[in-house]
């Protein structure tokens, strides 16, 4: 499936974005911390964290055998199992994937903002390597949410045309056979 494994290289991408932003702001903490622009950049490196601990390819591998048809869809709204037993509300991977488009749709504000700020640091030729850097993995961040955003939300609305078809059961015993057709 293309739609699949482009969003996986997409993820990839967005990990490998993500180290390089942490590295940039762990080298340059100490020397730009006040400054408006880092903040931004804080707030960008921030969300890309939530991001990762949305553990997004455990939603995908829960949520792409629903749309095969190798799965029932209605797995998609059942409580999310972890392994580790925690404290709080256990949502759905259908609510959890809505609740990732919701943070990768919040999450191009902040790359705006943060490279309005960098550029203006380089309209006045301050730090322009640096400057320079950052825009680009500004654009690169900004590229890859906006593509991933638009996969998420069209595999959100695959999973929920999927749950909201009728479904029928056939169930054979001997020569009997029973249809049971339910709504979810």
């Amino acid at each position: 499936m293309g739609e699949e494994e482009r969003l996986r290289s997409l993820i990839t991408k967005l990990q490998v974005e993500s180290s390089v932003l942490d590295r940039v702001v762990y080298k340059n903490k100490n020397q730009h911390r006040r400054s408006r622009y880092f903040q931004y950049l804080l707030k960008v490196r921030r969300d890309l964290k939530l991001l990762e601990a949305a553990k997004l390819p455990l939603i995908l591998n829960a949520l792409f055998p629903i749309i095969d048809g190798k799965r029932p869809a209605e797995k998609a709204h059942l409580p999310y199992r972890g392994k580790k037993q925690f404290t709080g509300a256990k949502y759905s991977y259908h609510e959890r994937l809505l609740g990732v488009a919701r943070l990768l749709s919040e999450m191009s504000e902040p790359v705006i903002n943060a490279a309005i700020q960098i550029s203006l640091l380089l309209a006045k030729s301050f730090f322009v390597g640096f400057s320079t850097m950052v825009l680009a993995l500004l654009g690169r961040i900004r590229v890859i949410v906006q593509q991933m955003l638009l996969d998420v939300v069209t595999i959100f609305n695959k999973v929920s045309e999927i749950s909201q078809r009728k479904q029928s059961v056939k169930l054979t015993e001997d020569v009997i056979k029973v249809f049971r057709e339910y709504n979810p």
